[in-house]
């Protein structure tokens, strides 16, 4: 996966659908799918990216890394409160491994 995969014109398949039909859940599932597949080099390559649009005073990475975890907890409450009967509790097992990571 390449950095470029993270402009929202790149998600592609039915992240728009999601965003128009306010489908939060789908919305907040293809955030930690993209999470979940960066490595340890291209997380922190994506929070250089952000930290920077940020334009912060301070380390690019760090205030990327800020937000990164932050879209990361937001998505899975997010998840939660969609209260999908099928999957809370591993949905609530992943979001708590999750929270002792971060």
């Amino acid at each position: 996966m390449e950095l470029s995969a993270i402009v929202p014109a790149n998600a592609g398949g039915p992240f728009f659908d999601y965003l128009v039909g306010g489908n939060e859940a789908g919305i907040a599932g293809r955030v930690l799918s993209f999470l979940a597949e960066l490595d340890d080099d291209k997380r922190d390559g994506v929070a250089e990216l952000i930290g920077g649009a940020l334009d912060v005073i301070g380390s690019a990475g760090y205030f990327g890394n800020l937000w990164l975890r932050d879209a990361e907890t937001t998505a899975w409450h997010v998840l939660l409160a969609s209260h999908r009967k099928h999957d809370t509790g591993e949905a609530r097992e992943r979001f708590l491994a999750a929270w002792r990571s971060a």
